[in-house]
């Protein structure tokens, strides 16, 4: 086992699930109602970043997770919130 946990959560008030490293975030989201669905996998400890972004507008799908600098900066243009790197991915 490699770097750090990567936890899944799953929202039934709108059906998304949400990835994140942080326990403090997964207690949080289970406190209001997200279901903790366990460790999703094992991100190794170096590679290629992912982009956590947060759009204050949506519902549903209100997380983006993306490996690209083009379309993080695009979303980020049109209004949604960088939360920085998520995790980091294997490379190809």
């Amino acid at each position: 086992v490699e770097g750090e946990s990567v936890y899944r959560l799953y929202s039934p008030l709108t059906g998304d699930h949400h990835y994140t490293v942080s326990m403090k975030e997964v207690d949080k989201l289970v406190a209001v109602g997200w279901i903790y669905e366990g460790r999703a996998w094992y991100t190794p400890e170096t590679g290629l970043p992912v982009y956590r972004l947060y759009s204050p507008v949506l519902i549903r799908g209100s997380h983006h997770y993306t490996v690209s600098v083009e379309e993080r900066d695009k979303l980020v243009e049109v209004g949604w919130i960088y939360e920085g790197i998520g995790w980091y991915a294997m490379e190809k």
